[in-house]
């Protein structure tokens, strides 16, 4: 191998992998027609209803959702779910802050628990430690599409009796034990901003299997109102979350393309597994065989810097980056995000804050995992099977020229 691009050397790849977002005339026809028909929203239209409704069946559901976001989603799932001020709800240390921010947003608690070492989902463990007398809900996420022990989180909400709310926000095309994601808890939550699995550059859809949830949801996010009621009855609280009919119509030419391109990145995303699982150092993030197929919003893998010549995960990070391969980031633990370290809470938990003092907690697997795991763009596992495995031809590279890498941008 020659000199690593990082020093000057020429980049192992030279061609660009597949652009994201994918789309095609299929999406300009749907959009002309929705524009054509006149109804532009879900009072008029049903493109983003019919499009939420295939996509919970596509997830194994009865019922979807269409919203404006997947924050939104989770926000109405806790009000639909009664979760509210004084409650608690449990939530993963290794995610992105909506997942909490969410339940906040219901002048609830947040109870900030570790992850998994090798999956980084919610540690069930965790969870169950952190049940309360005041716990009404465990948010479990699905990290980079890998699945959170469904069975254990499933067991414990009905120990507790406490509802489960999936945030599926990174697993569409994730099935555990032949169901989708999101249909095995009180709700599924998805989200279609323009970085995920399919998108219309924002949205969400909400799934669930019981027609009375399905209902307080969709009141909270149609203005409180009533389904089937005059247009002006207006019983409960709610806001305006109702996905537009032009985005409806851009996810449906997304859904129809999307279980062939569910297929190509998990194939790619397994021999990815296999080639980085050769080089010392690297280690996958955990595919659980309950798994039938893994979402892979970025594909992900834990990196040990003892294995080249402690090279810091940003100059590994910017080493793989200058060899053509497109970098995520990784998210911090919720915990160390400042709006936690300072309880910056207004305008939510005004009358009630909560007891926890969150400067205190220390989620160290997480914390790990935020500082020494790699995330790759989902695109690059719509590639060729050989352009994927360049990612593993890369690493391999920057690790034969480590001692050189480290010495140059470290001065050590």
């Amino acid at each position: 191998m020659g000199s690593p691009a990082i020093l000057g050397g020429e980049a192992l790849r030279q061609a660009a992998y597949p652009s994201w977002p994918v789309w095609d005339d299929r999406e300009r026809t749907l959009l002309s027609a929705s524009l054509e028909a006149g109804g532009w929203w879900q009072g008029d239209g049903s493109v983003a209803r019919d499009f939420a409704n295939a996509f919970a069946s596509y997830h194994s559901a009865n019922f979807g959702l269409a919203f404006t976001n997947g924050t939104h989603t989770l926000e109405a799932a806790l009000v639909a779910c009664g979760v509210g001020e004084g409650d608690e709800v449990i939530v993963p240390g290794m995610t992105f802050v909506a997942s909490a921010s969410a339940v906040l947003a219901v002048n609830a608690t947040p109870v900030l628990v570790d992850v998994d070492p090798d999956s980084l989902c919610i540690d069930p463990e965790a969870a169950a430690a952190a049940v309360t007398d005041r716990t009404r809900a465990i948010v479990a996420v699905h990290v980079a599409g890998a699945a959170a022990d469904l069975d254990a989180l499933t067991e414990l909400c009905a120990r507790h009796d406490l509802r489960l709310i999936e945030d599926c926000a990174h697993a569409h095309g994730t099935f555990w034990r032949g169901r989708g994601v999101g249909s095995w808890g009180d709700f599924g939550s998805f989200s279609m901003q323009r970085s995920k699995l399919m998108t219309a550059g924002e949205g969400g859809v909400l799934i669930c299997n019981d027609e009375e949830l399905r209902d307080r949801a969709w009141n909270y996010a149609d203005c409180g109102r009533a389904r089937d009621e005059w247009f002006y009855h207006h019983p409960t609280y709610g806001s305006n979350m109702r996905m537009t009919e032009f985005q409806g119509a851009v996810l449906t030419a997304q859904l129809e393309r999307f279980p062939d391109q569910n297929a190509t990145r998990n194939a790619n995303a397994v021999a990815l597994n296999e080639a980085l699982s050769e080089i010392e150092g690297l280690r996958p993030q955990k595919r659980d065989e309950r798994m039938d197929s893994q979402g892979n919003y970025c594909f992900v893998f834990h990196y040990d810097a003892d294995a080249f010549a402690g090279m810091p995960l940003y100059v590994f990070e910017r080493a793989l980056g200058a060899e053509g391969v497109p970098m995520g980031v990784s998210y911090p633990s919720l915990n160390e995000l400042a709006v936690f370290r300072t309880a910056n809470f207004a305008p939510r938990l005004r009358t009630m804050a909560p007891k926890i003092d969150y400067s205190a907690v220390r989620l160290p697997v997480a914390e790990h995992a935020s500082r020494s795991t790699v995330w790759l763009q989902h695109r690059i596992l719509l590639a060729e099977r050989d352009d994927v495995l360049d990612v593993a031809r890369a690493a391999a590279k920057i690790q034969l020229h480590a001692h050189q890498i480290v010495e140059a941008h470290t001065g050590s």
